[in-house]
């Protein structure tokens, strides 16, 4: 679950850092946009201005060229086209025609023509004196003569042949350029030396707190006689970078692309996990296959410990047989036969060779190489086995073999000749056990009952008991405290009643010895293949 949190955190802060990446990319683009478009808007107003101003020059061209038609100033058609430009031509105020005779003293300038919008004060020549000192004729000049306004006047002086004559026009900046030619949002700054004007259309009062930043452009126009400046600028605002849209494109992109990477790290944790699976399955069966291996080597290491109980068993219906065929045979050559003697020695061999048969049976079982099959087991008939098996060994021993077992004897779901072996493997360790103790205090006692749903089989042993280190340890494989011992008898018993799903315990009793118990299933209403439906 910590895994999946932390994943779950890496992936939303890579979505995050994402987004934000993105944004910032696409508010860069944005701006980069508005200054390209206020860029091109500069350049267009430039233009307009440029083309303006150029008829300033022209209308100046038109009216010396009228004074100089003929060989007297025609100061009618002067004041005629004066009227017509300023009619036709708001931005142009006046329109004057001046001449000088001493340009020293105020009473030797005089206007000549002159065309003014209604209001505006009178043009005084005299103060253009400095000015036109300056000025080549054929080539006009501004001036401003109230810095601070937006009005300046163009001054071109003619030529000395025509005379001591001036043309003068009074430009207002303001009117230049309309308000509805420029784009909106914008604001137009017209600067010639200390005349400046503004024209707004729309522009919007810097915004508080976080904003775009504002921006503009700057254009200066390249004519001699009108050196004006102009400055286009804005302050956009958030609706004008129009980031809803790709913003929103961007979200959706990227949750795909976070499910996306979400998917694929679930596909890859599964694909762990499956490989994880495989491996741990694959040891699985190999530990299972070398445990496998290791009971049958084990079972095959105890047959020959268990061989010499096995023939002293076979001995005992072999002797008979060989005992009762001889009387059979005696009973054959007598003159006088008796059938009902020799058929009950025949069948008592018949009996003894079953069990024969059986003993024989449960060896090639025990020693063989399939798993054993879990059936039906009367654990009571199996105790009796051992006790009869085990009996002369344990006597030649000295130890005393007590049973105690329920009636009924518990029946549990397990293969009988497992059971006996595991029962085998208790009593003889609990006899090595007992072997450092004196004869008259050698006992072992074999329980068998049921306890919690379960058979139980308890093996007590009045013994030295299980040394304390080696109490967690008495399952493990090759791990004995007998000189002599493989550590294998315990690990077997565990082994099998594992397989049957059951358990084993060992543990030191109180008063002295070791005990140890086996739970195994009962066989309740459990029936093998073999038996046949009811």
């Amino acid at each position: 679950m910590k895994r999946q949190s932390a994943m779950a955190a890496v992936l939303a802060g890579a979505w995050l850092v994402l987004v934000l990446a993105g944004a910032v990319v696409l508010y860069r683009q944005a701006l980069d946009r508005l200054r390209a478009d206020l860029d091109g808007a500069a350049d267009a107003v430039a233009g307009l201005v440029s083309q303006r101003i150029a008829q300033h020059d022209a209308h100046l061209t038109s009216m010396a060229a009228l004074a100089q038609r003929s060989d007297r100033i025609l100061l009618d058609e002067i004041g005629q086209v004066a009227g017509a430009i300023r009619a036709f031509y708001p931005r142009i105020e006046g329109v004057d025609l001046i001449g000088w005779e001493n340009t020293s003293s105020q009473a030797g300038w005089r206007t000549l023509v002159s065309s003014r919008r209604p209001g505006l004060p009178p043009l005084e020549p005299q103060h253009l004196g400095p000015v036109i000192a300056t000025a080549q004729p054929g080539r006009p000049v501004s001036t401003v003569p109230e810095p601070g306004q937006s009005r300046y006047l163009l001054v071109k002086r003619l030529p000395p042949a025509v005379g001591r004559l001036a043309l003068v026009l009074t430009v207002d900046l303001a009117e230049l350029v309309a308000a509805d030619e420029l784009p909106m949002g914008t604001r137009l700054a017209l600067r010639l030396d200390g005349a400046a004007a503004r024209v707004d259309h729309g522009a919007a009062a810097p915004e508080k707190g976080l904003h775009p930043p504002a921006m503009a452009a700057v254009r200066m126009l390249e004519n001699a006689g009108q050196p004006i400046m102009l400055r286009l600028s804005r302050h956009p605002g958030w609706s004008d970078l129009a980031l809803g849209r790709p913003l929103a494109l961007l979200v959706l992109v990227s949750l795909a692309l976070l499910a996306l990477a979400a998917l694929l790290a679930v596909q890859r944790r599964r694909a762990v996990q499956a490989r994880g699976e495989a491996e741990r399955a694959r040891q699985a069966g190999r530990l299972s296959k070398q445990e496998a291996t290791l009971a049958h080597a084990a079972r095959v290491n105890a047959m020959g410990e268990m061989a010499s109980g096995i023939a002293h068993e076979l001995n005992q219906p072999l002797t008979a047989l060989l005992s009762q065929s001889q009387a059979a045979l005696r009973l054959a050559g007598l003159p006088a036969a008796e059938p009902d003697a020799m058929r009950r020695v025949l069948e008592s061999n018949v009996q003894q060779a079953r069990r024969a048969a059986d003993i024989l049976a449960r060896m090639r079982a025990y020693v063989g190489a399939d798993p054993p099959a879990a059936q039906a087991c009367d654990l009571g008939e199996v105790a009796a086995d051992m006790v009869a098996l085990m009996g002369a060994d344990l006597s030649a021993r000295g130890v005393r073999l007590e049973t105690d077992v329920t009636v009924p004897p518990p029946v549990a779901w397990v293969d009988r000749v497992q059971a006996g072996q595991v029962m085998h493997n208790l009593i003889r360790n609990a006899a090595d056990a007992l072997a450092a103790v004196p004869e008259e205090r050698r006992r072992i006692v074999l329980r068998l009952g049921q306890a919690d749903g379960m058979a139980r089989i308890v093996v007590d042993d009045d013994g030295p008991g299980v040394a304390s280190d080696m109490l967690a340890h008495v399952f493990e494989p090759f791990r004995s405290d007998k000189e002599d011992g493989m550590g294998l008898g315990l690990a077997i018993c565990e082994s099998i009643v594992h397989h049957f799903d059951g358990s084993i315990s060992a543990a030191n009793r109180p008063e002295g010895g070791a005990r140890f118990t086996v739970l195994l299933p009962l066989a309740g209403g459990r029936r093998t293949s073999q038996e046949p439906m009811a």
